[in-house]
């Protein structure tokens, strides 16, 4: 069987698409192992995630994320971006589109211009809150070791749970570090780790992505929680500059409802031969 497919990504972030606005493409119950084969480096098409674009009954479209574990999400701030334009592409939906997720309905606006595909993102109020993060108990500034060395911490749920660590640097190990505080029990539910180094009102940002379970280049929902965060500490004014090892994001705030703003690039389109993927990865 072959499936059609279209690769994209946000800032490096990438992920493949399949279009099941019309029909179901992969049964509901082999969606996991699907996911996790296909967005295998080496065996499958590779991707951080998997975004299936479904018909909604309370929006233009629904948006169903898979980490590359298999895993379902409730958002992914960089493929929602992706999705919103994939969706005005094909026509589905024309901007600014609305969008179903586990997550609420978000509310998009897709331009092109010389410099390619931009989406704002309205992604609503960043959640403070240890019940709708969630945390075990409040880790506001909590300090916490990991390898001898101290981490003050501060959580956000920016449509999943963030952790927002400030640094003076990255000579650490990142992977190691964000695997740890990822499986901390502070988090009964996991978390983003974000590794934050300040320079003014622009933020370079490394993230430990749950799911993924690795570090990623860019990480659409970690960028507003870092601003966030930064701009409740007094850091960071309404709009906010983020760099990634995949490029830039901005997070501007009006009022408390933060947006996201960055690029959605398409780089190709095929088809999978279902058959041929290893599901045992």
């Amino acid at each position: 069987m072959e499936i059609k497919f279209a690769k994209m990504h946000g800032n490096g972030n990438d992920f493949v698409i399949i279009d099941e606005f019309r029909e179901e493409v992969v049964k509901e119950e082999e969606k996991p192992k699907f996911v996790r084969a296909i967005a295998h480096r080496n065996f499958g098409i590779g991707a951080d995630g998997v975004i299936f674009v479904q018909k909604s009954e309370v929006a233009d479209a629904k948006f169903r994320y898979f980490n590359s574990d298999g895993s379902e999400a409730e958002m992914c701030g960089n493929g929602i971006r992706c999705f919103s334009r994939y969706v005005v592409e094909e026509g589905y939906a024309a901007s600014p589109v609305r969008v179903e997720t586990l997550a609420g309905i978000y509310e998009l606006e897709v331009t092109k211009n010389e410099e390619g595909w931009w989406v704002k993102v309205d992604m609503g109020t960043p959640k403070f809150s240890k019940d709708e993060i969630p945390t075990k108990e409040d880790v506001w500034g909590k300090e916490i070791k990991i390898d001898n060395r101290s981490f003050e911490i501060y959580a956000v749920n920016t449509g999943v749970p963030h952790a927002v660590i400030f640094v003076e640097d990255f000579d650490f190990d990142v992977v190691r570090t964000g695997r740890a505080i990822r499986m901390s029990e502070l988090f009964p539910e996991g978390t983003n780790v974000n590794f934050v180094k300040r320079e003014g009102n622009k933020f370079f940002v490394r993230t430990y992505e749950r799911g993924v379970e690795n570090e990623t280049l860019s990480c659409g929902t970690g960028s507003v929680a870092v601003a966030a965060v930064a701009r409740k500490l007094g850091f960071a004014d309404d709009k906010v500059e983020i760099l990634t090892r995949g490029g830039k994001l901005f997070v501007e705030f009006e009022g408390e409802k933060a947006y996201l703003i960055g690029g959605a690039s398409r780089v190709a389109d095929g088809k999978i031969r279902a058959e041929e993927l290893n599901y045992e990865v």
